[in-house]
């Protein structure tokens, strides 16, 4: 951290001293406080703007964020903890680390279509070192949303794919699940310690063992301040109930297409009933049944991420 968080520079900035200190425009910064609630100022009695100066290194993370493709609703209101955190997946490939890794530090952060097939191709070599790199630099680079949305789906979906077809062997496909859902729990662990909205419980029905799904929108909830309970696979409708009503905001179910649509159904009509009217149940997933009252359905990440923006 350099001297423009500390020495002379402890006392408030008007904005456009911010905006000097950091090189994002004046007016950008007014239309992220209206829009997002953040860069949050205290104002004088007069209404001018004044910024304490911990906001330099805050916002001079944020743009270089925003620069490897992050969206502002996702950034704006993370600490600085959870912003280094985002940048020490996107970053180490910087000096030593790019002259150790060679030219294959410019493969990984190459185009997203390609990255199923590096993926693929780590897995059948039981190679989780390339594995998991391919991943930090696809989340560092793209962000949480479009991270989930184009690589860790669309893997998911082809990993499956290709054990069903014969292309892997049961020993690859659980090693590029296990592998997938590691790396979604490594991600969402900082945003959860930092966490302070309301709280949800996320779950798995009964008999229902397939968590990628699930672990994916709880890296969402916790990308976007939300206290995730994560109950996880094969959860009892009566201990999810029982969780739930302990304070939760919502519950959020995940229904992979392995999990028959009747029983689906039947499941979530228990669960409705087992809880309180004020808690929503969201529900997402390729085996997600239609919504019913109380119930919201989400065809994907995307449009779960709409509604949380909305709240």
């Amino acid at each position: 951290m350099d001297g423009a968080s500390r020495g002379p520079r402890t006392k408030p900035l008007t904005i456009g001293a911010l905006s000097r200190a950091t090189g994002i425009p004046a007016e950008t910064l007014r239309t992220w406080e209206r829009r997002y609630g953040s860069p949050q100022p205290v104002r004088k009695p007069s209404g001018h703007r004044l910024y304490p100066s911990e906001w330099v290194e805050r916002l001079r993370r944020v743009e270089r964020l925003l620069v490897q493709g992050h969206r502002p609703a996702e950034i704006l209101n993370l600490s600085v903890a959870q912003l280094d955190a985002l940048l020490s997946l996107s970053e180490p490939k910087q000096g030593r680390d790019a002259e150790r890794t060679g030219s294959r530090s410019d493969e990984v952060t190459t185009g997203v279509d390609r990255i199923p097939d590096a993926l693929i191709q780590a897995a059948t070599r039981f190679d989780r070192e390339t594995f998991m790199r391919e991943l930090r630099a696809a989340w560092g680079r793209l962000g949480p949303l479009r991270f989930l949305d184009q690589v860790a789906g669309p893997v998911m979906a082809r990993v499956g794919a290709e054990w069903e077809d014969g292309r892997l062997e049961i020993r690859h496909e659980h090693f590029a699940s296990a592998c997938l859902s590691d790396f979604l729990r490594e991600v969402r662990e900082p945003f959860d310690q930092e966490a302070r909205g309301p709280r949800v419980a996320a779950a798995l029905l009964p008999g229902d063992l397939h968590e990628g799904g699930l672990l994916m929108a709880s890296a969402l909830l916790a990308v976007r301040g939300y206290r995730v309970i994560y109950l996880g696979a094969d959860t009892p409708i009566d201990q999810l109930a029982a969780a739930a009503s302990g304070g939760m905001e919502a519950v959020a179910v995940s229904v992979s297409p392995f999990v028959p649509r009747a029983r689906a159904e039947r499941e979530i009509a228990r669960l409705r009933e087992a809880l309180p009217r004020r808690i929503p149940i969201w529900i997402g997933g390729a085996g997600a049944p239609a919504p019913v009252r109380g119930t919201e359905r989400f065809t994907d990440l995307a449009s779960l991420a709409a509604r949380l923006e909305s709240r």
